[in-house]
């Protein structure tokens, strides 16, 4: 039983890991060029995603040196049109972070957006000169605002919504996110996979602290195992 409540505490460890999904609305309902938030902190693994309000906006990587303009191997949304003034666009545009460590500028590509500081950072320096502000004063003296050439969706994922009324742009943002939850069945099938992976991890566990050969055996030389996996499901 030791064996079995070391295993679920590193399971129920792990499980706090899962990663976050930050929304960030793309202008507002009243068409304000802002991002909402503009600074988002995220660990390796989150995805930003980015949702749409009117009337005409995108989101680009740029270099922090050269601001409204398209980064080499950046990611590009393309542009995403709507009129709805009560849900966002029906497209919405997925970037997942692959380095914390990196800090990953971008803007709006539209117009003089980006001069008009429609620009934003993730995982913006924690010290230093390059601050949010530096872009932003920096974006405002560039002369034109460049689109990236490149496909849109390139370095993300653009896909389509259901119906959805966040995250609002009238509201203020928050840079935390919230972690992604499931309802009916998709509820029940992760609870299956949890328990699944669960029963598997601990027959593993005594394969290789107890010296059985396996599963059945691992199963057998806990004549508790099999109760204390039922009373998890």
């Amino acid at each position: 039983m030791m064996h079995f409540s070391t295993l679920l505490a590193a399971t129920a460890l792990a499980g706090s890991a899962l990663a976050v999904d930050h929304k960030v609305a793309v202008g507002t309902k009243t068409g304000d060029l802002v991002f909402k938030p503009d600074s988002i902190t995220a660990a390796e693994g989150d995805t930003v995603t980015f949702h749409f309000w009117p009337k005409n906006h995108s989101v680009a990587q740029a270099a922090f040196n050269s601001p409204c303009a398209p980064m080499n191997n950046g990611f590009w949304s393309g542009f995403v049109a709507t009129t709805d003034t009560e849900n966002v666009a029906d497209s919405s545009f997925t970037y997942e972070v692959t380095n914390a460590s990196a800090p990953v500028w971008f803007y709006c590509t539209q117009g003089k957006h980006c001069q008009n500081g429609m620009v934003g950072v993730i995982n913006p320096p924690a010290t230093g000169a390059r601050t949010l502000a530096a872009f932003k004063n920096a974006s405002a003296e560039v002369a034109s605002n460049v689109s990236p050439t490149v496909k849109a969706g390139t370095g993300g994922n653009l896909t389509e919504n259901s119906t959805s009324t966040s995250p609002s742009g009238t509201a203020s943002g928050t840079a935390s996110g919230t972690p992604a939850s499931s309802t009916g069945a998709a509820s029940h099938l992760s609870g299956s996979v949890t328990f699944a992976g669960l029963a598997g991890a601990f027959a593993y566990f005594l394969m290789t602290t107890g010296g059985v050969s396996t599963l059945s055996d691992a199963f057998e030389k806990d004549g508790t195992a099999e109760e204390d996996m039922k009373r998890l499901a």
